[in-house]
């Protein structure tokens, strides 16, 4: 009942992660519960074997980050497929016990699915991961080869259900190597944007695999679970293949020749476009007009790629949203089903840089409206809207379903270069005449887009006095002069994953005799204690670590005040103003320090909506852009003013 409960919570984005959490307590429950059950004779192995999954799993979640989340998932699958072929292999082989006929061809099935999945998924995963070759491999007279090993391992199969009990391991051991070998076979020769269907189709067969063990473990909690897995995969896989308009036969056996016209490639020159005449405009001239037609723009639609992921834009993009949003736009995101590495890849990456659900329309949903739409943006996508998916045949995409940027009256596609996506097919959107081409680093791209649409002067690079001349100038010197500094870390931080330039930038100021202290608010994380754990992973030293009420008194004796990522929880507006969403909520007195250094990426209001007056406070520098990059320029400057002038970048 607690792991329907769990599972129910899926259907709604705000409570999926408690859901997840809830089914996940349910699941520990009933593994207790079958050993209990069971009787185990020592409990200590089991207990050291769960802790030792435990901590491998707990480091290698907290080592991947979201846009790894595809190559951990394939490999997870691949762990499912060792567990079940090998209780398998030790249930038929350990002596002492007889089993019926259908508990030994479950066994038989379970090692060999197993032993096909782990190998499939190791594919599948380093190929995500970028470790081979991310295209299509095949070998000569590949087709022949798989029907060869199927027709090995169901020889060899049927042999060892037959077999005299002297021989058995010897004939598991080859059908473990035939299934092995046959997983490699059938994923090298899917990639691209077939990937997602891979991932889903070895979701399936994890489950089928960890089905069949439990028939031979007579273990019904275990068949269960495993037959839900193997169900739900094989409807995403299904799935997948709707929305690719694909048949899984032709994934699992795609042919070898590749027909179809050849595209003439564009040229990948950054920040350029190609009209219809082919004449390049310049890469100012390009990026003026995609900032004058973003002004515009009423309806606007944000087409994200894998190219996004990446780039690690989607924080960028989110501003940039509700830039536009502010602007009075029209503003949603058109999402393709396998516009990530797997499904629903891109939703958890934007729903992570606070993307309203509500703003996510799928294809089918979004297609009809690009036709009334003024302008829609590219961000790291080619094969989701590559036209050549409708307009030629014979490519690895043709007769994909795409979205219909290429019907809005501007495309302004911000993607690294104008080279082919997975698919290796030539993308004809980049050469269409109202398409303008933004080449290079999504990331920096984007910031650029929203600073032109502010005023500002790019981010990366972009450093405001607040009220003070001099501005870099007049930070290092205040930071080389300082003999006490508090930084105050917030959730910007984090998502920079700035936290060692920031610890780096704190030893330096403690070699120049400077007494530095980090000032925690309990809510500067996302959970209480969020912050603390962030900093201790760098090695701050816990007694450097002071709550809010220990270190807000000493805001009116220190030097500088070092704000990196944080907002509402500098706010002054908290205790300045009332009815706001954050009047009375009890703030760092950072405004009350000599000097403020502020290192956000932007001055945009920060989760609560309430604009901080801290930024146009006379005593603060504002260092716009990425905490880590801002982090760096000062580093850089205190490291070198004694030996030359001071750096910008």
């Amino acid at each position: 009942m607690v792991l329907i409960v769990g599972i129910w919570q899926f259907r709604m984005p705000s409570k999926a992660r408690f859901g997840n959490l809830t089914a996940a307590f349910s699941l520990l429950c009933a593994f207790f519960l079958v050993l209990y059950r069971s009787g185990i004779i020592d409990g200590s192995v089991v207990m050291v074997s769960l802790a030792g999954g435990a901590i491998a799993g707990y480091a290698v979640a907290r080592s991947v980050s979201m846009i790894q989340i595809p190559a951990m998932v394939a490999f997870q699958h691949g762990a499912g497929g060792v567990a079940a072929f090998l209780v398998s292999l030790v249930e038929l082989t350990r002596g002492g016990h007889a089993l019926d006929l259908m508990r030994e061809v479950s066994g038989v099935s379970g090692l060999t699915i197993g032993a096909l999945t782990f190998s499939g998924s190791m594919i599948a995963s380093a190929k995500l991961a970028n470790k081979i070759r991310q295209t299509p491999q095949t070998l000569p007279a590949h087709n022949l080869l798989m029907l060869v090993n199927i027709a090995a391992i169901v020889g060899v199969g049927t042999a060892s259900v037959y077999a005299p009990a002297d021989s058995l391991f010897y004939l598991y051991l080859a059908q473990i190597g035939l299934s092995a070998f046959f997983g490699i076979l059938f994923s090298m020769r899917i990639g691209g944007a077939d990937m997602p269907v891979l991932i889903s189709f070895l979701n399936a067969t994890a489950g089928l695999a960890a089905s069949f063990c439990g028939l031979v473990i007579g273990n019904q909690l275990l068949i269960a679970f495993g037959a839900t897995v193997a169900a739900s995969g094989s409807i995403l896989t299904h799935v997948m293949c709707t929305a690719m308009n694909r048949n899984i036969f032709k994934i699992i056996l795609p042919e070898v020749k590749r027909a179809g016209k050849p595209l003439k490639k564009a040229a990948g020159l950054s920040g350029q476009r190609l009209t219809a005449d082919t004449t390049v405009a310049s890469a100012a001239n390009g990026f003026e007009r995609a900032v004058e037609r973003i002004r515009a723009a009423k309806k606007v639609i944000v087409v994200p790629g894998y190219g996004m992921a990446l780039a690690k834009a989607q924080m960028e993009v989110a501003v940039l949203s509700k830039k536009m949003i502010a602007m009075g736009k029209d503003v949603k995101y058109a999402i393709h089903p396998v516009a990530g590495r797997m499904p629903g890849h891109m939703n958890v990456l934007l729903a992570e840089a606070g993307v309203d659900y509500d703003m996510l329309v799928e294809m089918e949903a979004v297609n009809p409206d690009f036709y009334a739409t003024d302008l829609v943006l590219v961000i790291g996508a080619c094969d989701v809207v590559n036209t050549a998916a409708i307009d030629v045949e014979g490519t690895p995409i043709s007769g994909m379903p795409i979205l219909m940027a290429h019907k809005a009256k501007t495309v302004v596609c911000c993607n690294f270069d104008q080279n082919p996506g997975y698919s290796g097919v030539e993308n004809p959107l980049y050469e269409k005449s109202n398409t303008i081409m933004l080449a290079g680093d999504a990331k920096k791209t984007v910031r650029q887009l929203v600073a032109s649409l502010t005023g500002e002067k790019p981010a990366e690079k972009n450093v405001t006095d607040g009220g003070l001349s001099g501005s870099l100038d007049v930070a290092v010197d205040a930071l080389a002069a300082a003999k006490t500094v508090i930084i105050i870390p917030g959730y910007g931080m984090a998502l920079a994953k700035a936290q060692k330039k920031v610890v780096e930038l704190a030893s330096i100021l403690e070699k120049r005799g400077a007494a530095v202290k980090y000032a925690i608010h309990p809510v500067a994380g996302r959970m209480p204690g969020h912050m603390n754990v962030l900093l201790a992973e760098v090695e701050v030293d816990y007694d450097n670590l002071i709550e809010m009420d220990e270190v807000n008194p000493l805001f009116a004796e220190t030097d500088v005040a070092v704000v990196v990522g944080a907002c509402d929880v500098v706010n002054p507006a908290a205790i300045e103003l009332e009815g706001t969403p954050i009047s009375g909520m009890p703030i760092l007195m950072a405004h009350e320090a000599k000097k403020i250094i502020v290192c956000n990426f932007d001055k945009m209001p920060g989760y609560s909506g309430v604009s901080n007056p801290l930024y146009d406070n006379s005593k603060s520098i504002m260092m716009l852009g990425d905490a880590g990059d801002s982090a760096e320029i000062l580093i850089s400057n205190l490291r070198t003013m004694d030996a030359g002038p001071k750096m910008m970048s």
